[in-house]
């Protein structure tokens, strides 16, 4: 059974959220960032067995292997949840009851040898700037970010020391950003990263994913990530990163 999360919950949610450490990890950072009474996040937990956070209509899901997803269903019914964030096998069960359209690829690690300088010459993210460039690189922004919202999120995280969020100017406007939005105990995860259409292929993706990967491991944490596509994974494979599963976003 799935219960609201109460302070007496929070070390069964923080185990919970090591199952899946992308998501759950997002999960967490959003816990710490928002606490337990601010609306903008509702968290719930069936023990260490699952850890759920609804923001915005999205609802991010770890848990145990096998973890039945009828409660999980049920949950996005009554909360009119427009998108599920979780591994692949738990998207597919819950399109099973739901229906939706269902997305997936790569979860990646980085299992290589610690980046080195020269970086891009990056500088702390101006959040208009950072939500310029997220829109203008990808559709997916465009349509599901909302830029009062999206920087009230960031600035809170950023504000707690939970995160941090970078961009590259060219000619003296923002060309390419990213950010390190969250993490728990073992991991980091990289991203977004997002340069603008007319900046592409010079390589400025990989380069600060680079120097996003060599802040987390500055942290003492394993870089994580997910590959948008499959595509994209033979990027990221370049540059040191192995696949360790699959994601699923589920639509609805």
């Amino acid at each position: 059974m799935l219960t609201p999360l109460t302070p007496e919950g929070v070390p069964a949610f923080t185990a919970a959220c090591a199952h899946e450490h992308v998501f759950g990890s997002k999960a967490l950072t959003a816990l710490r960032a928002h606490g337990l009474s601010s609306p903008a996040c509702r968290f719930w937990h069936c023990g260490g067995d699952a850890a759920l956070c609804l923001s915005d209509g999205v609802l991010l899901l770890s848990a145990a292997e096998g973890f039945p997803t009828g409660p999980v269903a049920e949950l996005a019914r009554r909360e009119q949840v427009q998108e599920i964030d979780t591994t692949l096998p738990a998207a597919q069960a819950l399109q099973r009851g739901l229906g939706g359209t269902l997305e997936t690829s790569f979860f990646m690690e980085y299992r290589a040898a610690p980046p080195e300088p020269p970086f891009p010459p990056l500088i702390p993210g101006r959040l208009p700037d950072v939500f310029e460039v997220l829109c203008a690189s990808h559709e997916y922004y465009r349509t599901h970010l909302d830029y009062p919202s999206w920087s009230e999120g960031v600035s809170l995280r950023l504000g707690c020391g939970l995160a941090e969020v970078w961009q590259l100017d060219i000619g003296g406007a923002p060309a390419a950003v990213g950010a390190i939005l969250s993490s728990d105990e073992e991991c980091a995860v990289i991203g977004p990263v997002a340069v603008r259409p007319e900046h592409r292929h010079q390589g400025l993706g990989a380069a600060i994913s680079l120097f996003l990967t060599a802040r987390a491991l500055g942290m003492g944490k394993t870089p994580r990530l997910v590959s948008g596509y499959d595509a994209v994974a033979e990027l990221y494979r370049k540059i040191g990163y192995t696949e360790c599963g699959r994601w699923g976003e589920l639509y609805l």
